[in-house]
């Protein structure tokens, strides 16, 4: 029995490159030779030197292997091997096999002069036994070194070869070098070649593709593929060490993790937005879809045919129907009887499929056909939308679906649509499911990289799937924990919904750095919120980030915080519980439908002076005396109002920046687990950088305090113009401020403050409440002629906020180079946490669902 025969592509007249999916060679050369298994590197060299049509005289040759490292379905991650010996030759093959997804090896090539300065003329033996030298001379230039090398036009049989430039490294002068360099990432085992091309074949392959046009082509004899698993030739030679792959040849480089999408680094928290993003790379030959189908246009899988074949369909407005498909040709024609039909089959030599008849365009009319979408599948939509999707995972369904409307004339359903989008973005940032296999791996590596990184699991053993299944994950990068100390101890809860194929929530914790802006602290994704994930979430906020603090939470009223806030490591003197004001006043709007009686509240809560707080108190008690009783007897007044708060909220009344920050965050609750905890972890090491330029440019022009400290003062110090100060006591610092008659409010002006230096009071409460001096204590300075800024809390200066932001993060390796986590052998998804549903459409589910349980009535 013949040996099977094995394609390798040949690459040349390029460089290695790393792109976001590892090693790729640029470059527009590529030829293909056919080996057996057991085939000498010296052997192999010939067949180069041959395909190449080089002398191996006057050239010598470099050849580097891309080889996959890691299969992480539907991704190959792949590394550079330099290929040196039989060994190498062998691990190629074991390799191949190991690797069913790959239909060949593809090698990179690089040639070097070994003659001088110029390049000697070549010889070529055109196998009549007669030299090719009248050629050589005006066809052959001196070589010149770039720092990529040109693309040079194809070698023509019979001619002379054309200059082969070589790849050089940064240490050109210290003579001939290779890049050795790894790179991983999932790439094609095609790199370079795109969705239309045409190859370019050599002599050895010539009598092989000579039966391109002949319908013969599709009898099941001549159809034998140039893989055989089940063949092996010549094992005797192959030796179990060859798979082994010699450390002492090669010099490894770990790269670090990039970014998946510009969106993952987006300024998006000061409203600038760069996402821009392109995937399309101009194939060798395209085929323009504007254009008609073609003859002899090449397609690098049946998917690109049918692709081709729906987009020119729908763009003639034609429909078409199936004759013949397998998995080695398609047959399609009209489907109302005009003489358009188009054949395509897969080539045994090389791999590719290729149009072999074309008879069009189309002769008959154009039917009324339903422009509803049916004609298109998801994974279609799904092709046409997924550089929307990459370069913004926030893109609405509306707007895709307006995209192929536009594109197609079609209008297509919006679960389709949103189908295709899902398909999208697992295809981007990696499969749903897969993504809880990778997670474990990514924050060991995220903790390695990155000291002082805490991160705590929550998982339960499944005996049915064998495995470990997801339930909770708590997380704290290392630079915030140790810039936090260097910020107000007020931190803010909340938790938003994820989007996609699993449901859950994200739990987010956030500080405030001297400017007011949110500092992100930690970070929680479960499957709901209750009592006992709150608590979970809480539990390892105190132990890992606020520590031994005293900290101030606000929150909303949610029964899980509520509840969980009960938990004795969490009462005064380590935590007091404060209620966002805002929540607060829309649940009695909710309860009592009463915008005044909100407005009511909400001054109340707001008010720094006990005086206006009682005031208003009685109003709400005269206006509506259900409500007075729940504020009285059911709310802690400390928990949601600024007068009797006693300094803990820094003037905090809300949650708002938390859920500013989800809303920077939107991106990344549309994406697989473990590319969202990516995208958090680029988006603040951008932050953390911005925000310590720009801290560092205000220091270095001599400004002392945060602006939205200086905003503050500088509004309260122009008032102080306009008191009038009595000193009591000096030394202890104790004055009473008389305030001006207001001109237009009897309510408001000709009040008395007592200030106390000493114990940093003043009776407004202003002071005690913002920690900042209000304008009574401005005004006794002043005329005293005391320095008022040593009044303003610390952590306002921009000393402090520099300190938060001065932590760096580091880069992680990149995803080939992670580590097991001998903990989490395998995990996986929660399976009743899977959604099948949009977003939009979970809230009228739930509705029918209550409707239902409540026996059809509200």
């Amino acid at each position: 029995m013949a040996p099977t025969m094995y394609i390798v592509y040949l690459r040349f007249n390029g460089e290695i490159i790393y792109g976001q999916h590892g090693a790729e060679y640029q470059g527009s050369q590529m030829k293909f030779i056919r080996v057996h298994r057991g085939i000498s590197f010296v052997e192999l060299e010939t067949k180069i030197f041959n395909a190449l049509q080089l002398d191996n005289q006057s050239h010598r040759i470099t050849v580097t292997y891309r080889c996959p490292q890691e299969v992480i379905s539907p991704h190959i991650n792949y590394m550079t091997l330099l290929i040196t010996d039989d060994d190498g030759v062998n691990l190629m093959f074991d390799m191949l096999d190991a690797t069913p997804e790959l239909k060949g090896i593809e090698l990179y090539i690089s040639v070097e002069d070994c003659v001088g300065e110029g390049v000697e003329p070549l010889t070529q033996d055109d196998g009549d036994g007669l030299v090719a030298e009248d050629c050589v001379g005006e066809d052959v230039q001196q070589m010149t070194v770039h720092d990529t090398a040109p693309s040079t036009q194809p070698s023509t049989l019979g001619r002379c070869t054309p200059q082969l430039h070589e790849i050089r490294t940064s240490v050109e002068d210290c003579g001939p070098s290779t890049r050795h360099e790894y790179v991983p990432y999932e790439v094609n085992p095609l790199a370079g070649v795109h969705d239309t091309m045409m190859l370019e074949c050599t002599a050895d392959d010539e009598e092989e593709n000579a039966d391109y046009d002949n319908d013969s082509y599709f009898d099941d004899d001549d159809n034998e593929l140039y893989f055989d698993d089940d063949d092996d030739y010549d094992d005797a030679d192959d030796d179990d060490e060859t798979t082994d792959v010699h450390n002492d040849e090669v010099d490894v480089v770990v790269p670090s993790l990039k970014p998946k999408s510009s969106s993952f680094t987006t300024n998006t928290w000061d409203n600038i937005n760069d996402t821009s993003f392109n995937d399309e790379v101009t194939p060798l030959d395209s085929w323009d879809k504007k254009q008609e189908l073609r003859k002899g246009l090449f397609f690098k899988s049946k998917i690109e045919v049918q692709y081709a074949l729906k987009v020119y369909s729908s763009r003639v407005n034609q429909e078409y129907k199936v004759k013949e498909s397998n998995k080695r040709k398609l047959h399609v024609c009209c489907k109302n009887g005009c003489s358009w039909r188009m054949r395509a089959c897969m080539r045994s030599t090389h791999g590719f499929w290729e149009i072999t008849k074309y008879n069009g365009p189309h002769t008959c009319r154009h039917p009324n056909i339903r422009k509803d979408g049916k004609v298109f599948d998801s994974n279609f939509i799904e092709r046409e939308v997924r550089s929307y999707v990459a370069n913004d995972q926030t893109i609405s369904v509306k707007s895709l679906r307006h995209h192929m409307c536009t594109q197609f004339g079609h209008k297509i359903s919006y679960y389709k649509v949103w189908d295709a989008k899902q398909k999208a973005i697992a295809n981007i940032f990696g499969d749903w499911g897969e993504s809880y296999q990778l997670l474990p791996k990514f924050m060991k590596a995220l903790i390695n990289s990155n000291p002082g990184t805490q991160v705590e699991w929550k998982t339960y053993w499944s005996e049915d799937a064998g495995c470990a299944i997801f339930e909770s994950v708590f997380w704290a990068f290392g630079p915030s924990i140790q810039g936090f100390m260097h910020c107000r101890p007020v931190v803010s809860i909340d938790a938003t919904h994820l989007y996609g194929k699993y449901e859950g929530k994200l739990m987010i914790a956030m500080a405030t750095d001297a400017n007011n802006e949110i500092y992100p602290l930690a970070f929680a994704v479960t499957e709901k919120e209750s009592k006992n994930t709150w608590r979970w979430f809480l539990r390892f906020l105190k132990k890992h980030v606020t520590k031994n603090r005293e900290i101030c939470i606000i929150s909303d009223r949610h029964k899980g915080i509520m509840n969980a806030m009960k938990w004795s490591i969490l009462q005064p003197l380590n935590a007091y519980h404060r209620f966002c004001i805002r929540h607060l006043v829309s649940n009695f709007n909710t309860r009592f439908h009463d915008k005044r009686l909100k407005n009511m509240i909400q001054r109340a809560g707001e008010h720094n002076q006990l005086r206006k707080f009682n005031a208003t108190m009685d109003s709400i008690r005269q206006y509506n005396k259900d409500a007075a009783k729940i504020l009285d007897e059911e709310t802690d007044v400390d928990k949601w109002t600024l007068a009797k708060d006693g300094g803990r909220r820094y003037g905090a009344m809300t949650t708002n920046l938390s859920e500013c920050f989800n809303g920077v965050l939107k991106g990344a609750r549309n994406l697989p687990i473990t590319a969202m905890v990516e995208f958090i972890y680029f988006k603040l090491v951008h932050y953390f950088n911005d925000r310590r330029v720009k801290t560092q440019a205000q220091l270095s022009s001599g400004q002392a305090f945060s602006t939205h400290a200086m905003e503050i003062f500088q509004k309260w110090s122009e008032k102080a113009s306009l008191h009038h100060v009595i000193e009591f006591n000096r030394e202890e610092g104790t004055f009473q401020i008389q305030t001006q008659p207001s001109l237009t409010s009897m309510n408001k002006g000709n009040h008395r403050h007592v200030v106390k230096l000493g114990d940093r009071t003043c009776s407004c409460g202003k002071w005690q409440a913002y920690h900042i001096p209000c304008s009574h204590v401005i005004a006794a300075c002043a005329s005293q002629h005391i320095n008022v800024y040593q009044f303003i809390d610390p952590f306002y200066s921009l000393t402090e906020m520099l300190a938060s932001y001065q932590p760096h993060f580091e880069p992680m390796k990149d995803a080939p180079y992670w580590e097991e986590d001998p903990n989490f052998p395998m995990l996986r998804p929660d399976p009743s946490c899977t959604s099948s549903l949009p977003p939009h459409l979970h809230f009228a589910t739930s509705v029918c669902h209550a409707f239902a349980t409540a026996g059809g009535k509200f």
